[in-house]
């Protein structure tokens, strides 16, 4: 019971972190900063904080320092396939409300199924199928897409949601090879670095509100990093009922673009929120049944 209320929690700190860096990398990218200025800053000042912190849970050698070569190959590749990730992310919040783009990617629980299936060879039923299917009507039915509202963002988002969940997918696979630590650690340095290269070339000096806002935001969404990955280490045979939790994602979202961006969904957005929950509630449950 213990180790289910730590997951519970954990994936509450991810979606709550989760949707407050979207909420400022939403304000500062409308507001024409630089992507490579605000991860290269922020990034780096998240980093130094986990070293500090490493040294208070067993220490760097431990987690950062693999037991063998070989392991070190799965987290540095998925740093490097996590690189256009964050771009996306920055790009397409100055384009789409935060509320869709949030729901997008709560299509995530849908694909991490079908990934489990596939990579984990885990047995879905009827129902869970079922459940998929309607989750992506859910979907549909929020967007409502037409020419007038469809975008190469909102695919691009979609994409986002589909590593999300390959990428966790292959954590809960081979999770004994590192710690959530070190696992976030080389999934969030090789895209600080890559920032950098474009950074040299466009030096920014921030002022002390930028600096603040924008290690804020480095640190948050490195939180968020790792309490996805901890809360999957240690779910266990609880990563069914501690899923749906990751729905809470929509309500963080959903209130960030109504208090700061002025957004809103109408009633039948409202009913097609309600289908995803529903649908990915009854979908992650009856996994493996």
């Amino acid at each position: 019971m213990k180790i289910l209320l730590i997951g519970i929690l954990l994936v509450c700190l991810n979606t709550f972190s989760g949707s407050t860096f979207d909420a400022i990398t939403k304000y500062l990218s409308v507001n024409n900063y630089q992507w490579y200025h605000y991860y290269s800053i922020g990034g780096t000042v998240a980093i130094f904080f986990l070293m500090i912190f490493l040294n208070f849970v067993g220490g760097i050698k431990k987690h950062i320092i693999l037991k063998q070569r070989s392991y070190y190959l799965l987290p540095i590749f998925r740093g490097i396939f996590f690189i256009p990730i964050l771009l996306i992310v920055f790009l397409s919040l100055k384009h789409i409300p935060i509320n869709i783009f949030t729901m997008l990617l709560m299509t995530s629980p849908f694909f991490l199924l079908i990934f489990a299936k596939v990579i984990l060879d885990e047995k879905l039923n009827f129902i869970s199928w079922m459940a998929i299917s309607i989750g992506f009507c859910g979907v549909l039915i929020v967007l409502r897409p037409d020419t007038s509202n469809l975008n190469i963002f909102i695919f691009l988002i979609l994409f986002v949601a589909i590593y999300n969940a390959f990428n966790f997918t292959i954590v809960s696979k081979y999770s004994h090879i590192a710690s959530s630590y070190g696992f976030t650690f080389y999934q969030y340095v090789p895209f600080i670095i890559f920032s950098y290269i474009f950074f040299i070339f466009d030096p920014f000096i921030p002022s002390l509100k930028e600096l603040l806002l924008f290690s804020l935001s480095g640190t948050i969404v490195m939180i968020s990093m790792w309490a996805w990955n901890a809360a999957y280490h240690i779910a266990g045979k609880y990563s069914s009922i501690i899923s749906p939790f990751f729905f809470t994602q929509i309500v963080w979202g959903t209130l960030y673009g109504r208090i700061f961006f002025g957004e809103k969904f109408d009633s039948i957005a409202f009913i097609g929120i309600i289908i995803i929950i529903i649908s990915g509630s009854i979908a992650i449950y009856n996994r493996n049944k």
